[in-house]
């Protein structure tokens, strides 16, 4: 650890004394005062560019030093060109209006790319979700995920339920989550997929197969990157929701340059809350017979509440540094546990809750060739899980006292729990980027990611009245990477090699029933390659390729359980997996207007880590069947008369297990259970010219459909075929959702209106382990922006 800041700290001093260069500011407007928005400015005899934004303002950060001309220039008027003395640290600011000419033009028609269409087009294979322009709905972001090829989220629940998703085949810990390139360890729940707002992020990045160095990160083939904004211009958002199930979500963002200096404040924040007392079926006992029936009956323990705040103070822009910021973060979460995984045991008292204290401190600069950036982070986590119940309770929420000779609780009968735990967090990342020549950059990334988790549970002590839980156990994980981005034959050719090195220490005790006295500690040191490629016929169509061997480190909790009904495996081995993605893009039409995407994947997953019974009243993590995943997804985009856009995307993944042991040889190559297999979305997008007022009105519905998938592992020879129905307790039913909305946004307020229905036809709808999800349900959003 002290390597690792050390070496922070050296870099620090070493670009703090490195002179600043100068910048460009300026507004372009029409005679009339009108603001021109995509104007082209340039600095001539170089490479330097940009464009005007909606309100007319340009800004170029890193201008030469010296005398230069800048051109300013737009289609149908007359160009100007100004001669700018450049100085060390100094801002320029032009204000330019341009006057229109009168000569006669052809017709010309010009197209560019945005950022997350570039993305798109890497040699890696990214989905990337514009979320900034769906911010005024009140739609979650597991729909939103939804609608993307190959990717499937499911929860256990209503709001700030656990959430798994599935990409390509992989799912739980094979998939990693971050925030701007980094992991979510130091976050803990704050950006959990069941409740983060989409008002707290611009995109959504969904990677499969290759995982680019910068992430730094161990996933198997598959990782979710959460991307903040960058509306670097004074702004202010706030947004609420209100919804069935009283569910209540409040959003406040802000950003503010300090006038006449380069600093900076910020404020993101959130609050959610939710009932969930949406009616499930379950099956209760008749009073009469003892005989199972099926009810319908109102969930009364799953209420959520979570509450997040950061801000941010920095400086941009200055002689030492492009970009230096310091934030501070408060996570705080409570969460009341309804049910058991398969929906037939009901908890009426017991809950988990989690608070975070989190400081931050990020630093960019841009030297030349080389682009450095240094990130850390310290988190103190603390969490607790109560089931110390006094009462048991029945699905309709009648109570019956627990006999004072009862020790068990609601969710273990055996035992009851009182488990506080204090998670004590440092994160830091190195990623330095250098421009080898015009066609090669090398990319380096370190990730280093410390955990020292201490606790105490009154109820966990063994019969020598030892609590585990208040040893320390400590995770340190480290994780090296080198990529080198190459392109070739005028860039018809685009590759990326990547190598990556893992590295995890940990020390803890693991259960009681393995204590003997000492604190045990392991190590593990492994390796991954890959490498993606892509090949241009043209600006509107290419192939690519990607091939990995990925490692996945165990986590903190495989490793040494939770010391109560977790009991640790130090001897678990990572997961590996070979990826294979091979994938081809083109549009259809000359408008550029469709555009078809199809992938196919290969995946074959040994040391598969899942959670297996121990003893009599435990479980641990185990390294289990080996994983055989064969599949292909077809995404199909397109946009009519520029008002309507459309997306459909189709995704099949055959799932199954290989290398089985002796007692399940009838189970080899059957399909793994509780995992979709073939899923799709259609989604649809109108926006027209005028419907009632001045104002703008979108309209957006989308169809979801989930193929009958295993609940429980069955022979492959017993297995239904695709559309194949059949009706049985060992079957989670096809699913057909529809969702539907719309945004109105008024005229000269930045003021938005939205509504939405889920579940428009209240179709019987489920999660993991056959878990109902909520039927018919309403949202309504508000928001307000200034800019």
């Amino acid at each position: 650890m002290y390597k690792v800041w050390g070496t922070l700290l050296f870099l620090f001093f070493i670009v703090s004394n490195i002179t600043a260069q100068s910048s460009l500011k300026g507004k372009v407007s029409l005679e009339d005062g009108t603001s021109l928005m995509g104007a082209s400015i340039i600095i001539q005899g170089t490479e330097l560019g940009t464009m005007s934004d909606e309100f007319g303002n340009f800004e170029m950060k890193k201008t030469p030093v010296g005398n230069y001309k800048v051109e300013i220039s737009f289609l149908g008027y007359d160009k100007k060109v100004f001669d700018v003395l450049f100085k060390k640290g100094e801002t320029y600011f032009l204000k330019v209006i341009l006057t229109e000419n009168n000569q006669e033009l052809n017709e010309i028609f010009l197209q560019a790319k945005t950022k997350a269409q570039h993305k798109r087009e890497k040699p890696i294979k990214i989905e990337v979700i514009n979320i900034e322009k769906i911010q005024a709905q009140s739609i979650s972001l597991p729909q939103i995920i939804n609608q993307t090829s190959g990717v499937n989220v499911r929860q256990s629940g209503g709001i700030g339920s656990n959430t798994t998703i599935n990409i390509n085949g992989l799912q739980g810990n094979a998939i990693r989550f971050f925030r701007d390139g980094l992991p979510l360890n130091y976050l803990g729940r704050a950006f959990n997929l069941s409740f983060l707002p989409v008002d707290q992020i611009s995109n959504v990045e969904i990677y499969k197969g290759v995982l680019p160095v910068h992430l730094g990160a161990d996933a198997l083939g598959g990782a979710v990157n959460f991307v903040s904004k960058k509306n670097y211009k004074d702004n202010l958002n706030v947004s609420y929701g209100l919804g069935s199930f009283n569910t209540h979500q409040a959003t406040l963002n802000a950003y503010a340059n300090i006038p006449n200096t380069k600093l900076f404040a910020s404020i993101s924040s959130y609050y959610v809350h939710s009932d969930n007392n949406y009616n499930i079926d379950v099956e209760i006992p008749n009073d009469f017979t003892g005989n199972l029936e099926t009810k319908n009956v109102e969930r009364f323990h799953d209420a959520t509440r979570s509450a997040f705040i950061e801000t941010k103070f920095g400086v941009r822009d200055v002689k030492f540094a492009d970009l230096l910021e310091v934030g501070a973060m408060y996570f705080d979460f409570k969460k009341e546990l309804q049910n058991n995984i398969r929906l037939t045991k009901p908890y009426g008292e017991a809950l988990g809750t989690e608070n975070s204290l989190i400081f931050t401190t990020n630093y960019q600069k841009k030297f030349n060739k080389l682009q450095l950036n240094i990130f850390g982070a310290y988190s103190n986590r603390k969490t607790l899980f109560d089931d110390t119940p006094e009462n048991r309770y029945n699905w309709l929420g009648e109570a019956t006292p627990i006999e004072s000779n009862d020790n068990g609780g609601e969710i273990s009968l055996n035992n009851k729990s009182y488990r506080n735990l204090t998670f004590n967090n440092w994160t830091g990342r190195i990623n330095a980027n250098y421009e080898l020549s015009t066609n090669h950059q090398l990319n380096f990334n370190h990730n280093y990611i410390s955990e020292n988790r201490i606790g105490s549970d009154p109820f966990a002590q063994s019969e020598n009245e030892v609590d585990v839980l208040t040893f320390p156990a400590k995770y340190i994980r480290n994780i090296t990477g080198l990529g080198l981005t190459s392109t070739f034959l005028d860039k018809k050719i685009s590759n990326v090699f990547t190598i990556k090195r893992y590295s995890v220490t940990t020390s803890s005790i693991t259960s009681n029933i393995d204590f003997y006295g000492t604190i045990p500690e392991l190590s593990n040191t492994s390796f991954g390659i890959g490498n993606s490629i892509k090949y241009n016929f043209n600006k509107d169509r290419f192939v690519r390729f990607s091939f990995e061997n990925a490692t996945r480190i165990p986590e903190s909790i495989e490793y040494f359980g939770d010391a109560v009904f977790i009991t640790g495996n130090p001897q678990l081995k990572p997961e590996q997996s070979t990826n294979l993605n091979l994938g081809y893009y083109t549009n259809l039409n000359k408008n550029k207007t469709f555009w078809l995407d199809v992938n196919g994947f290969y995946r074959y997953v040994t040391n598969n880590i899942f959670i297996r019974p121990y003893f009599l009243i435990y479980s641990r993590y185990e390294n289990t069947d080996d994983s055989q995943i064969i599949g292909g997804e077809i995404t199909l985009k397109g946009q009519i008369r520029k008002s309507f856009n459309f997306g459909l995307s189709l995704t099949y993944q055959d799932i199954r297990r290989k290398n089985v042991d002796i007692a399940s040889l009838l189970l080899k190559d059957s399909r793994q259970p509780n995992i979709p297999y073939f899923f799709g979305n259609l989604n649809a997008r109108y926006t027209p010219k005028k419907v009632l007022g001045d104002g703008k009105w979108q309209f957006y519905g989308s169809y979801n459909y989930v193929e009958q998938y295993l609940l429980n592992a069955i022979p492959k020879n017993q297995e239904p075929g695709l559309f194949e129905k059949i009706q049985s307790d060992g079957i989670i039913p096809s699913q057909n959702l529809i969702d539907a909305g719309f945004t109105y946004t008024l005229p000269k307020i930045p003021l938005s209106f939205n509504m939405e229905v889920n579940n428009l036809l209240n179709a019987k709808a489920y999660d993991g382990f056959r878990v109902q999800k909520p039927g018919t349900n309403y949202r309504f959003k508000i928001k307000y922006s200034i800019n």
